[in-house]
């Protein structure tokens, strides 16, 4: 695969995990501003749940976006990596609890951030940023 391509798949990622990493914390302050919006069974733990997932969303949304923002990507395939991780957590979380909207909207976000860590991360995208 030509560098030039290897290139536009990168600033591709770089645009869908930005606008992935927009959407979560969008989802994640309306959680936090009315939880019966994104969850089915808004129980008593409903404010727990999103104040929780504010605490970890908020965070990596604001590193990835800023990274890609400012073109500091030597740390973005680590910490796509670790999102990643989370929104795989988020699958499994949204499946056992019965709310396919979370399972796969996390999947989407898992397989985004996971595809951005591994081609940003690989040798030569790493030579063409």
């Amino acid at each position: 695969m030509s560098v030039a391509i290897q290139a536009r798949q990168g600033r591709a990622l770089l645009v869908a995990n930005a606008a992935f990493a927009a959407v979560s914390a969008v989802a994640c302050l309306l959680a936090v501003a009315s939880p019966t919006l994104l969850l089915h069974d808004a129980g008593a733990g409903a404010d727990f749940y999103a104040q929780a997932y504010a605490a970890r969303q908020l965070p990596l949304s604001g590193a990835v976006l800023t990274m890609v923002a400012t073109g500091r990507q030597r740390g973005l395939p680590p910490l796509l990596a670790i999102s990643g991780l989370a929104q795989l957590g988020d699958v499994a979380i949204g499946a056992a609890h019965g709310n396919p909207g979370m399972a796969i909207g996390a999947t989407v976000g898992a397989a985004l951030h996971l595809a951005g860590a591994w081609q940003l991360g690989r040798p030569s995208a790493a030579a063409a940023s």
